[in-house]
């Protein structure tokens, strides 16, 4: 059957809702990440205003304003936070604690792994075989985890990564032999078809099927897909161990140290602002690690612009917590498969070792946040280059500000560092920031703009369902003619990728600019009357700092003379209510795709499975 008439034929059983256009579901990750995100400060607003001291003392807008911004790791208040109760200072911490990413991801480890177990019982109860490994565990094995004829099951990194690097390719993944740098990247394993029975680890199976970029399997039947699911299953077992300790050691040893330094060091300023010291360092602990920026401190972190072991932890934090997880994320694993290695081969070890060696090959299957090892590099980088930018312009630009010369240069160095950290996502600023260079003003906004790209990008380019989730191609396109294939066939993977960054940059433009023009619009025009009265304050660079900040779930300000909250503090209601929509929106851009196998429940394929998505991808011409 040509295949024309056979994806005409599977385009028929897809509920209409995608043939029209509208292409998913009403009910997905993105539409509950929503609704969870406005849901749960609309409930937590009440509590906040509902639990001042004196009753309403907080209007409600300002609770409202408060828990969004907490929620959405924001940062920004409208008041200052040592003003508020115990109470209302552990509601913002919990907000903080559970609004963060990583969090979120856990949830959705969670929920997956529920899924993938029902599905294998469903499987077994059926009375269709499991997959022996995931069923009984892996066999005994030698240090080399070969069968029969010692065929390997470890594969380099190296080999892997060329492999990985074959854009749009269709290049199967080899079994590695001793000596896996000489192996043909195109050859197909030689196997003799009674290797097929040999079920001891899921990897072998997979190293005889083709497999596309990041891991999208071509022409898997119904048992091969049960037995994906399987050390897919055992994938999210181990994850939803290593996450979860990932994010309670972090905050647990930061904060406590964090706690421990102030209250025997520096206790001075949480003390001034009626504040325990060993709170303000666990309350802080936590808002660097979500990257929320929120402080109890009035001053925020700038009593301790000196305090080294504070600024050190909170950025090694800031880092942990958001920037640069994935890269932490994938050293772990790293470092896990390493020891796993060098442990003497047994039940329990080779079968983690497998299930390792299935993450680090195929990351985006199984997580949103972790990556192929080329796409770690790349987003590295990205954090090193731009965070070297805002530190040699923090330095650069304050060599004569008269704000900074009080502070010695071994501080001031550190500040930078901190300060440039901080303002990509942590929101905490050490030095005050309508003090600083303008020229560094407008960098700072650039910075914040741009702070989730790397991630964004990062994620969307290692997604097993890029093109079908950036409307590259629809199922309903006709299958162009052999001119268009070969022009197709003809793209480099450079072009490839430089398309694929350009058109995420200009979508990323087009979800961003008119969300940002308009509220810059709508504020302005109520804030007419402030910037009459004071227009130096209120200015239009000032409004579109504070956007842009919220939009970013940055949260530095610019402040207002003489007050230590943020400069929307100073606003009217409705224009607070508008940035409460504009923090919304802004922690959703950094969201997975709909089409992301990483977010995708067991059995709840798209509607173009990845066969068709294959073939639909290899018929349409390069744009």
């Amino acid at each position: 059957m040509p295949p024309e008439r056979r994806l005409g034929n599977r385009r028929d059983a897809v509920p209409w809702r995608y043939r029209v256009g509208l292409g998913i579901p009403l009910v997905n990750f993105v539409s509950i990440h929503y609704a969870c995100f406005i849901l749960v400060p609309l409930i937590c607003s009440f509590i906040l205003w509902g639990s001042s001291n004196p009753k309403f003392n907080i209007s409600y807008v300002d609770s409202l304003f408060l828990v969004v911004s907490a929620s959405t790791e924001t940062g920004l208040n409208t008041v200052d936070l040592s003003t508020l109760t115990t109470g209302q200072q552990v509601l913002l911490f919990l907000l903080i604690l559970c609004g963060g990413t990583i969090w979120v991801s856990i949830w959705l480890i969670v929920v997956r792994r529920h899924s993938f177990k029902q599905l294998l019982q469903a499987d077994r109860s059926g009375g269709r075989e499991t997959p022996r490994w995931a069923e009984e565990g892996v066999e005994k094995q030698n240090n080399t985890a070969s069968c029969e004829n010692g065929f390997e099951l470890s594969t380099t990194s190296k080999t892997l990564s060329r492999r990985r690097s074959m854009h749009h390719s269709m290049t199967p993944i080899s079994a590695i032999n001793s000596s896996p740098a000489t192996a043909p990247l195109n050859a197909a394993p030689s196997l003799p078809a009674s290797r097929v029975e040999c079920e001891c680890n899921p990897l072998i199976f997979l190293a005889r099927k083709s497999v596309g970029q990041h891991g999208r399997f071509k022409n898997l039947s119904s048992e091969e897909r049960k037995q994906v699911s399987s050390i897919e299953y055992e994938a999210l077992n181990l994850l939803s161990l290593v996450v979860p300790l990932y994010f309670a050691m972090w905050q647990l040893v930061g904060c406590l140290g964090l706690g421990a330094w102030i209250a025997n060091n520096l206790p001075g300023p949480a003390l001034a602002n009626g504040i325990n010291p060993w709170w303000l360092g666990i309350f802080n602990g936590v808002s660097a690690f979500s990257n929320s920026g929120m402080s109890l401190l009035d001053a925020n972190v700038v009593p301790y612009q000196r305090a080294y072991y504070v600024l050190v932890t909170m950025s090694l934090m800031i880092l942990a917590g958001n920037t640069a997880y994935p890269v932490f994320l994938r050293v772990i694993f790293w470092i896990m498969l390493k020891i796993l290695k060098a442990l003497p081969s047994g039940l329990l070890v080779t079968k983690w070792r497998q299930t390792v060696e299935y993450i680090l090959m195929y990351p985006r299957r199984v997580y949103t946040n972790l990556f192929p090892a080329h796409h770690t590099w790349w987003l590295a980088f990205m954090v090193l280059l731009l965070n070297s930018i805002d530190w040699a312009a923090f330095e650069r630009f304050n060599i004569e500000n008269p704000a900074m010369q009080s502070i010695p240069p071994g501080p001031r160095l550190l500040d930078g560092l901190f300060q440039a950290i901080a303002v990509r996502s942590g929101g905490f600023y050490v030095v005050p920031i309508a003090q600083l260079h303008i020229g560094l003003l407008v960098l700072y906004v650039i910075m914040m703009y741009i702070s989730a790209f790397p991630v964004i990008i990062t994620m969307r380019h290692s997604n097993i369902y890029e093109e079908r989730s950036l409307s590259l191609y629809s199922p309903n396109q006709p299958t162009p003619d052999a001119e268009g294939l070969h022009v197709r066939k003809a793209a480099t993977n450079s072009e490839s990728r430089f398309l694929f960054v350009l058109q995420q940059v200009n979508g990323q433009l087009a979800h961003d600019i008119w969300l940002l023009a308009l509220a810059v619009f709508i504020i302005t025009s109520i804030e007419e009357p402030n910037f009459s009265r004071d227009p130096v304050s209120y200015s239009v660079f000032n409004i579109l700092f504070e956007v842009v900040s919220a939009y970013g779930c940055v949260g530095i300000s610019v402040g207002l003379p003489n007050k230590n909250y943020s400069f929307s503090g100073g606003w009217h209601s409705t224009s607070k209510l508008v940035l409460c929509v504009v923090m919304l929106r802004g922690r959703h851009r950094g969201l997975p795709a709909t089409m992301d196998h990483a977010v995708c429940l067991a059995g709840k394929r798209l509607p173009d499975d990845e066969q068709e998505s294959e073939s639909v991808r290899r018929a349409t011409p390069s744009s």
